[in-house]
């Protein structure tokens, strides 16, 4: 669900399910989605995510090599690394009104240009309603009100999708007759 953008849309339920189920398995990528999404503790995410970055090198799946001359890379790790740190950044603007370019960059693992490059892309692209301050190095995040018919409109989107699979999965679950 980390490197797939298609299905960043069940992340809310990912949540769901590791808060009920995280006293019967734990690894480190599941332990960097319980501090960053349940306990908002960036720190901690921050070096589980060293922890992430180990298992998914020594995972003989997820770490798998491609070679192009003498440069080798690691492919999931690195969109694994950049999804995290969208993550995180994402998480730490939900909750800051203001935020310190420099301060960012160190939790994000990044440098001072690197993380102004981030924040600019985003806002640009619009995935982020912020206004970039470059004399004082901060950002400032804008606050937007959701519309209430546009939410109640997404839930809905969202049962109707459960419930067309719950009938789905009811009628093939079903007997057939017999036939006569």
């Amino acid at each position: 669900m980390i490197v797939n953008k298609r299905r960043r849309n069940m992340l809310k339920e990912l949540i769901k399910v590791i808060q009920l189920e995280n006293h019967a398995y734990n690894d480190p990528i599941i332990e960097f989605l319980e501090c960053l999404y349940i306990n908002y503790n960036f720190e901690g995410a921050q070096k589980k995510l060293k922890e992430c970055e180990r298992v998914i090198l020594n995972d003989p799946f997820l770490g798998k090599r491609a070679e192009d001359g003498n440069f080798t890379t690691i492919p999931l790790r690195d969109e694994f690394l950049e999804n995290t740190r969208l993550f995180i950044f994402e998480t730490y603007c939900r909750i800051h009104q203001c935020i310190d370019i420099g301060m960012l960059a160190e939790k994000l693992n990044m440098s001072y240009d690197e993380a102004e490059s981030l924040i600019m892309n985003l806002v640009r692209n619009a995935k982020l309603e912020a206004k970039i301050d470059f004399v004082s190095g901060t950002v400032v995040m804008e606050t937007s009100r959701v519309n209430v018919h546009e939410q109640l409109i997404e839930s809905m989107k969202n049962l109707n999708m459960r419930t067309y699979l719950l009938a789905k999965n009811l009628v093939e679950q079903a007997p057939t007759a017999p036939a006569r």
